[in-house]
């Protein structure tokens, strides 16, 4: 019996440690799942923050050309608040600046004209409350180089908005060194009553 009695409290101990290591080893198995999981939420939120962090830079990027983008476009001229608002006093400085740079390109002017506020412009169609508009209508005698000299200056030098809405290049029939040049190019100027726009 006193056998019997040993047998029992060693299969006890036996049974008591195997439930004992069955629970550290539960208890050691979920805190691992635990940290697995937590090292993959780690990961993916580091991830998550370098692609945020890859997003705001390309955000960033994107201001910047922008912001590049906006420089780069020309102001409109702005006209005196005294103006009446369809005067064509406000392009008389403009008018001598496209001349001084197709003189400087070279360029012979031999006519020009123009046209305020004309029809067909889709500034003055849909802004003439606050744009005025005045087309100049160019015919010059010079070169292809000479040509291109002016169409760089007028891009480059010229300080306000303008819009060439036609060029028209014919050959000179006395000397193919030189060419006509038909050319329309559109100026703009903000009303003085839209400057608060």
């Amino acid at each position: 019996m006193k056998k019997n009695k040993k047998l029992v409290i060693i299969i006890c101990f036996v049974a008591a440690a195997l439930l004992f290591v069955c629970i550290l080893v539960s208890m050691i198995k979920g805190n691992v799942e635990d940290i697995q999981n937590a090292k993959a939420m780690s990961i993916e939120a580091e991830q998550s923050a370098q692609r945020l962090e890859q997003q705001a830079k390309e955000l960033a990027e994107q201001q910047e050309q922008e912001k590049s983008k906006l420089s780069s476009i020309k102001p409109v001229i702005q006209e005196p608040d005294d103006s009446d608002g369809e005067s064509l006093g406000v392009f008389g400085g403009m008018f001598d600046k496209v001349i001084a740079l197709s003189k400087e390109s070279g360029l012979l002017l031999r006519s020009i004209e123009y046209e305020m506020n004309p029809m067909d412009d889709a500034i003055y169609q849909n802004f003439s409350d606050i744009y005025n508009v005045c087309e100049l209508k160019f015919f010059f005698v010079g070169s292809y180089t000479q040509l291109r000299s002016f169409l760089d200056a007028m891009v480059n030098k010229f300080e306000y908005l303008v819009s060439i809405s036609r060029l028209n290049v014919t050959a000179f029939s006395e000397n193919t060194d030189y060419i006509l040049i038909n050319m329309s190019i559109t100026l703009y100027s903000k009303k003085a009553a839209s400057a608060a726009l």
